[in-house]
């Protein structure tokens, strides 16, 4: 629950910061290119609209916290790194 709490602290700051949304993106990009995966199979996983990946990927929006738990599941990645860029 805790960790859950932390990491909608981060999004919300991350959506304030334009940089920090563009990195995100670039990981979530680069990690979804590497999965051989297409943002159409992401969003179907995640029961989202495949334009909401594209904006995610694009950085121009990003994800809830639960669904940034639910993709680093799906992209065999850590959460942290993945919303954070922490190891």
């Amino acid at each position: 629950m805790h960790s859950r709490l932390s990491l909608d602290v981060h999004l919300r700051s991350t959506l304030e910061h334009n940089g920090s949304r563009r990195a995100f993106a670039a990981r979530l990009d680069m990690t979804i290119k590497r999965a051989k995966v297409t943002s159409g199979r992401v969003a179907r996983s995640l029961g989202v609209p495949e334009h909401e990946v594209t904006l995610w990927r694009a950085g121009v929006t990003v994800p809830k916290s639960a669904d940034c738990e639910r993709l680093s599941q799906l992209l065999d990645v850590d959460v942290a790194w993945l919303c954070a860029g922490q190891a």
